[in-house]
């Protein structure tokens, strides 16, 4: 008897712990728990969204953008954030879109010292690849690497492959193992 009390109270005790990982994961619904919501988000993008392949430790990943993530809704832009198995420290994002007939919004605030008054305005701009940094081949494609200052591991990679712009960033993961990760792409 005493021994089925312990099952019971065992049972109970994981059951609780597994119904509040799904009240965790219904209250974060951009956290991705397996390539289901990837998938459907690949498919709702309106250009080629890549992921890595290449792995040499397992991440959680979370969908930053678009928030909230509405599947019935075209997507023109993504972020993905990759987490350690713990989900508490960021490793590197990923930040994807068309490069070709992408639009990014610039706010420009004008201030005007001597007359105490300030103007903001949006500008629409056709998006415009940036070429500052090291130059890196990722599977014959030419990318741009560029460090954080003070020799901090890591830094921003990025690069068009099949119509997408991609950028990662990562202030963990060192310039070897992002562009491992880059060419890992499909």
């Amino acid at each position: 008897m005493f021994k089925r009390i312990i099952s019971l109270i065992f049972i109970f005790t994981l059951s609780v712990g597994i119904n509040n990982e799904l009240l965790i994961a219904s209250a974060k619904p951009t956290l991705a728990f397996s390539n289901v919501e990837l998938d459907k988000l690949k498919y709702v993008a309106d250009f080629k969204l890549l992921t890595p392949s290449y792995s040499a430790q397992s991440y959680k990943l979370e969908i930053k953008e678009p928030y909230p993530l509405v599947l019935s809704q075209s997507v023109s832009k993504v972020r993905l954030h990759f987490f350690d198995e713990s989900g508490q420290t960021y490793l590197f994002g990923i930040e994807e879109h068309k490069a070709v007939g992408y639009k990014i919004n610039r706010v420009v605030t004008n201030i005007d010292v001597r007359n105490q008054t300030s103007t903001t305005r949006t500008i629409v701009e056709d998006f415009k690849f940036n070429e500052r940094g090291e130059k890196i081949n990722i599977n014959g494609i030419e990318g741009r690497f560029e460090p954080w200052a003070n020799h901090i591991p890591g830094g921003y990679l990025r690069w068009v492959q099949n119509g997408t712009f991609i950028e990662f960033d990562s202030g963990d993961l060192t310039k070897e193992e992002m562009v491992a990760l880059a060419k890992s792409m499909k």
